[in-house]
């Protein structure tokens, strides 16, 4: 049994970092077409990962775990949400929106994609931190608030 907390990061993006999305966003907001990928993702932002391990490391959790987003994205629905973000930042700095640029578009989370058999193992992770007292594994950002925190961040820079 391991006497550390070791935990492997699959897929953790951050507004500050230099992930596939940070490059996707940047691409996007400079009109260039992002480098097409067929990899399926476990997305989960960097937060989430932070309240998790800081949950682990004080109730003293030792042992090897998997720290990933629980649902399978594929590049196309990360870029349709970026696109979307980006186009209402530009209409709302222009004035342009229009009924539809403005109507309920379902989020990207609302699709599937099937990746079950290549999801890290959560498990672990999950029942360890029930073991803490939380309701387990349940990052809380949801894709699209991160998404619009890595524009924002990409256009103040």
């Amino acid at each position: 049994m391991a006497s550390v907390l070791n935990i492997e990061s699959i897929d953790v993006y951050s507004p500050s970092g230099s992930s596939a999305i940070n490059t996707w966003v940047s691409d996007i907001i400079e009109g260039r077409t992002p480098e097409p990928e067929e990899k399926i993702r476990f997305w989960v932002h960097i937060r989430d990962a932070e309240r998790a391990i800081a949950i682990l490391n004080s109730n003293n959790i030792v042992g090897n775990f998997q720290l990933s987003g629980r649902r399978a994205w594929n590049q196309e629905m990360v870029l349709d949400e970026i696109n979307r973000l980006w186009t209402r930042y530009q209409n709302s700095v222009q004035g342009t929106h229009t009924i539809e640029s403005l109507s309920n578009i379902p989020s990207p989370a609302a699709f599937q994609v099937d990746g079950s058999d290549l999801r890290p193992n959560l498990a672990p992770l999950h029942d360890a931190l029930l073991s803490c007292g939380t309701e387990g594994w349940r990052p809380l950002v949801a894709i699209r608030v991160g998404l619009m925190e890595c524009i924002a961040l990409a256009i103040e820079h």
